[in-house]
């Protein structure tokens, strides 16, 4: 949530509410996206608890599953070179960036 305050307080005037709306919708795409490639992961290696469906359990990769996920987990700090820095300033926000670049 930090983020999101952070990006609306940053965008111009006006459309704080449409990149907010569009954040949101990103980020739930990308948790169900992450779903899916968890599901498919956990197919990939084996691991199955389905004993009840008349199937077998299988835990034997499930270290190495939990291990992928974790460092997958850790990929988005690999991103954190393409973010700029946000404006200091005690105006806050779009106030400060348009004080910066000379806007009225």
């Amino acid at each position: 949530m930090p983020l999101l305050v952070l990006a609306a307080s940053l965008c111009p005037p006006g459309v704080e509410g449409t990149l907010f709306a569009l954040l949101m919708s990103t980020f739930n795409a990308g948790g169900i996206v992450g779903r899916e490639l968890g599901a498919g992961l956990t197919a990939l290696l084996g691991v199955s608890s389905s004993a009840a469906a008349g199937g077998a359990t299988d835990f034997s990769n499930l270290f190495t599953l939990v291990l992928l996920c974790n460092l997958a987990s850790l990929l988005p700090l690999l991103a954190l070179g393409f973010l700029d820095e946000a404006p200091t300033g005690g105006a806050g926000g779009a106030a400060a960036a348009a004080a910066a670049s000379g806007e009225p």
